[in-house]
């Protein structure tokens, strides 16, 4: 701004309300998504007015001196210190997501917010690169422990997550720091062994399995190169297909069957009883819809050759229940395959064919760690982010409940407390969680609940509540 406007002016400019609302959002002060929308209404105008109240400027002066505090400020400490009250914190989300209008006319907004609407979807590409950096080594409290290998389930602190809310029935976390250039973690959990119905986030594992599978018969190949039967669909493309519900080729649900039968049901349950240690998990079932080949072939369209061929075993019916440590144990070893030793990783899996399905795992249409982000005021003071995830969600007709759940694997640069001679605090977690709410309670609520449980362990990370 070159001159004072009035605020009829910045109404009648759509681009102008679109940067404004943009910037509000990297404060804290604005929601994202659907909201970016250029429209000067209440929730604009509350946000400006908020803004100007926390610097200490005129209200409302669209002036040169509000445009350059605007566009300067990074962050505003106070809207990470609101952000403690969980149940504001809660009602705020819960309400902008009863304001949320869906294309889709889905009733969980931020469950199905979608790529589109994050900021992040620019940085995808990168997410590979990133994840194979080694930061600087940190000084850690004893409480962190070597990542365990294969099939040794770790100590987890059962106690730690009881600040989540009742609806979180199940929850696991795990922080990563680096000690002399490994990954050293902290386990954290509620009722995190607990055997559960964790829906669609468990269609990562036939994925993961398939490129395990592959590499251990063909350590050189690149599943990126590799297509299914002679048709010729790429194998990351169903991946896609499995992560970002576009359905190109197929369903989520068919794709994710057809991957299951690469192995006997038994055979791909003990696989993952092997990585995890956890020998009370079932894997034997498909998702509701048949597999969209019945005989999958895996061939390298490189040399031609056949890797993985179907047993021709059929998929059982209700028997996908695991535990939140098991997927948080599972999506870890992908995030952090690169600083893992050879016996605490997928076994046989190579990072040539991991990293070619970082940005499909990126894709996810849950964007839970976008939204609290933005509710914690930390957009403009993290860099290098990576936000890898698989929503899943589903009314169960034999609980009677609405249920949500969320697998994650997240990692930045936390520059807040940053000085000219100090690097920021590298961040790294994988998470996952289940909610459950009963009619008349809705899917609206329990997304909203999610998002701002997601939130709480962002937040208590970021302020050393959890070390």
């Amino acid at each position: 701004m070159t001159s004072r406007l009035s605020e009829e002016q910045v109404k009648a400019d759509k681009e102008l309300v679109t940067h404004i609302q943009i910037k509000l959002r990297g404060l804290g002060l604005y929601p994202g998504g659907k909201f970016i929308d250029g429209d000067f209404g209440p929730r604009t105008r509350n946000a400006i007015k908020n803004f100007c109240e926390a610097i200490g400027i005129p209200f409302p002066q669209y002036d040169r001196n509000f445009a350059q505090n605007l566009l300067t400020k990074k962050q505003l400490p106070s809207v990470l210190r609101m952000a403690a009250n969980r149940e504001q914190t809660f009602q705020n989300l819960l309400s902008i997501a009863k304001a949320t209008k869906l294309a889709t006319n889905e009733l969980a907004p931020f469950l199905h917010r979608d790529l589109h609407n994050s900021k992040y979807i620019t940085e995808i590409a990168q997410y590979a690169q990133r994840l194979t950096v080694k930061h600087e080594t940190q000084v850690l409290p004893l409480t962190y422990t070597v990542y365990p290998k294969r099939g040794v389930i770790p100590a987890i602190d059962n106690q730690a997550l009881n600040f989540l809310h009742s609806d979180i029935q199940e929850a696991c976390v795990c922080i990563g720091n680096f000690v002399n250039e490994e990954i050293q973690t902290r386990w954290l959990g509620k009722n995190a062994l607990e055997e559960r119905q964790f829906w669609s986030t468990t269609k990562i594992i036939p994925i993961l399995n398939v490129i395990s599978e592959a590499n251990t018969r063909a350590s050189d190949i690149d599943t990126a190169n590799c297509y299914i039967n002679e048709r010729q669909y790429l194998f990351n493309d169903i991946v896609l297909d499995i992560i970002s519900y576009k359905g190109k080729i197929t369903s989520s649900n068919a794709a994710a069957a057809c991957l299951k039968l690469f192995q006997t049901p038994i055979s791909l349950e003990t696989w993952v009883k092997n990585i995890t240690g956890n020998q009370q998990l079932s894997f034997r079932s498909g998702y509701g819809e048949n597999a969209f080949i019945r005989q999958p072939k895996l061939i390298d369209r490189v040399t031609g050759k056949q890797v993985l061929s179907s047993p021709g075993v059929a998929l059982e019916v209700d028997k996908n229940y695991l535990s939140a440590y098991d997927l948080t144990r599972i999506i870890s070893m992908l995030g952090w395959h690169p600083h893992l030793p050879e016996h605490a990783r997928l076994p046989g899996a190579r990072w040539q064919s991991l990293k070619s399905i970082i940005g499909a795992i990126g894709s996810d249409r849950a964007r839970y760690i976008d939204v609290a982000i933005e509710t914690l005021g930390l957009e403009n003071v993290i860099s290098s982010p990576v936000i890898i995830s698989k929503l899943g969600n589903g009314f169960s007709d034999s609980r009677g409940s609405h249920e949500i759940a969320y697998v994650a694997l997240i990692e930045f640069i936390d520059e807040q407390n940053r000085s000219t001679n100090q690097l920021g605090k590298f961040r790294t977690l994988a998470m996952t969680m289940r909610g459950v709410v009963k009619p008349p309670r809705t899917l609206v609520e329990l997304d909203a609940r999610i998002a701002a449980d997601v939130t709480e362990i962002i937040r208590r990370i970021v302020v050393n509540e959890i070390t």
